[in-house]
């Protein structure tokens, strides 16, 4: 194949390869910002988190998209040539479908190497900076929707919290009023200001009152007891165990993966690798899969296609479930997957160029 047709052929397939992954992803992203935004709303994500949590979303649909954009490019670009015959010229030039593989190998190649980068060290970083984020923003978040002025529910509503001017990061609090119910009776805390602070062994979060005074008692008695004192330390929030010491497999880089002895962690690890692999399949079936004939529409493989990325996807989703469960052997992983669709591509080049032999033999006599 000539370098002049071998260009124009890599530069269709590219050029409908990122405007495929282009309107995917705006679609995609646009829902993935929503569904933050109601997080935000629901108090799950600080607002100062959402830009880095935004950032391992786009990544991710990213690196999900990639196998899908050149997939449909490669059946979209060919099929066209089907339709307006250009590849029948080419056939008649010498050029057979093992050829469309050089322009298809030189986009598939850079989005290879990109593919790799994002599943296997790009996402997980990302992905801890978000949690990370969340975390850190937690403590902000904290009293970022108590109104100044008036009394507010705290301590998951099991108390009350007044306090009279906030200043503009949220974390100094002026005049504060605390009461709680607890077992022995009320507990009323009276401080000039209060700050919140994080532990930084713990990661619990307190606020932090002084100088003060402290009320214990029982509410018709007159025993009640008074405390006071330069500086208190009330607990609002314990971090959860589940966020703080379970680091989960998706923020995990490789090498710790790699080391890993728990089930999760290597499927992980698998499936990681496994994304970049659905790239390199998917465009070796699109080349023989985009043939149509002449009586079919331009369209006319769009329907097979997303039917053998749907039947690929839910194979890859069901072994890694069956992975998790112990069923599927780890040797086997993924590749069984991949070599079947491999094996599929091979059936449609050998279909096609059978037919090709046939045609010219009969042509021949």
């Amino acid at each position: 194949m000539s370098n002049i047709l071998t260009g124009y052929l890599a530069r269709e397939i590219f050029k409908t390869s990122a405007a495929t992954v282009l309107v995917l992803y705006i679609i995609l992203i646009s829902n993935a910002l929503g569904r933050e935004l109601a997080e935000v709303a629901e108090g799950d994500v600080p607002l100062r988190a959402l830009w880095m949590v935004m950032l391992s979303q786009s990544i991710n649909i990213i690196s999900m998209l990639l196998p899908l954009g050149i997939f449909f490019s490669i059946i979209f670009t060919l099929g066209r040539m089907y339709k307006d015959h250009e590849i029948v010229v080419m056939n008649a030039c010498g050029i057979g479908l093992r050829d469309f593989y050089k322009p298809v190998a030189i986009v598939v190649l850079p989005l290879l190497l990109l593919s790799v980068y994002f599943s296997l060290v790009l996402n997980a970083q990302l992905q801890g900076r978000a949690l990370a984020a969340i975390d850190e923003g937690a403590s902000e978040h904290e009293f970022s929707l108590i109104e100044p002025g008036q009394f507010n529910r705290a301590g998951g509503g099991d108390g009350v919290f007044y306090m009279e001017s906030l200043s503009k990061d949220r974390l100094e609090l002026q005049e504060v009023i605390l009461g709680r119910e607890e077992a022995e009776g009320m507990t009323i805390e009276l401080a000039r200001s209060g700050r919140q602070k994080v532990d930084d062994k713990t990661g619990d979060l307190f606020l932090v009152l002084g100088p003060g005074q402290r009320i214990e008692g029982v509410a018709g008695r007159k025993d009640f007891k008074f405390l006071d004192y330069e500086q208190h330390g009330v607990l609002i929030r314990k971090k959860s165990k589940t966020a703080s010491t379970h680091i989960h497999s998706i923020e995990n880089n490789v090498a710790a993966l790699w080391a890993s002895s728990r089930m999760s962690d290597r499927v992980e690890l698998q499936w990681r690798i496994a994304i970049p692999m659905v790239l390199v399949t998917l465009a070796i079936v699109a080349v023989p899969l985009s043939h149509i004939s002449p009586r079919q529409g331009r369209f006319g493989k769009v329907g097979y296609a997303l039917l053998v990325y749907f039947v690929y996807l839910n194979l890859l989703v069901t072994t890694r479930a069956q992975l998790e469960a112990g069923v599927v052997p780890m040797a086997i992983n993924f590749w069984w997957v991949h070599l079947l669709f491999i094996a599929f591509a091979a059936v449609l080049l050998y279909r096609r160029n059978k037919g090709l032999l046939f045609r010219r033999a009969k042509a021949s006599l």
